[in-house]
């Protein structure tokens, strides 16, 4: 997708063992502040995309862009970012290699970390397989997120 950037990840190895390149697809939406301190992340569900997940954001709801800037990045395996459909040989289509929500997570905390340079997070919060993510970020970085907001998640 064009409307989106790609955070190229050389060399990752997942929690299955299987070493490879990655791009994470991600969108942002308003501004950061000077500060850094307005940052929320709502990684997406399954299968869905970052559009697809635009309508938690609006003037006056609980991720105002005005006020917030949101990272969505695009779950491995959606097509947007790394997925059987877009990796070349020896790992696509059929040959896609198991990759966990762990994955997806680690790969987040560097797209936050080491690419917008961010210390901390006002929020993670996300839908179904997206809540999940918000649960591991809790688990793996809680020191960084000031609060999780799962939505429809389990554990």
């Amino acid at each position: 997708m064009s409307d989106c950037e790609n955070y190229a990840i050389s060399g990752f190895t997942t929690q299955s063992g299987v070493t490879f390149d990655l791009s994470l697809a991600y969108k942002t939406y308003g501004k950061l502040a000077a500060a850094k301190d307005n940052a929320i992340l709502l990684p997406t569900f399954y299968g869905g995309r970052h559009a697809e997940t635009e309508y938690f954001m609006d003037p006056g709801r609980a991720l105002d862009t005005s006020k917030y800037f949101v990272v969505i990045p695009n779950m491995f395996g959606n097509g947007t970012s790394s997925s059987p459909s877009n990796t070349q040989a020896p790992y696509g289509r059929g040959a896609w290699p198991d990759v966990s929500l762990y994955d997806n997570v680690i790969c987040q905390h560097r797209l936050v970390t080491k690419h917008l340079n961010i210390e901390r997070l006002k929020l993670v919060t996300g839908f179904s397989m997206g809540g999940m993510q918000t649960y591991q970020w809790g688990a793996m970085y809680a020191e960084m997120i000031d609060a999780i907001a799962p939505i429809c998640a389990s554990a």
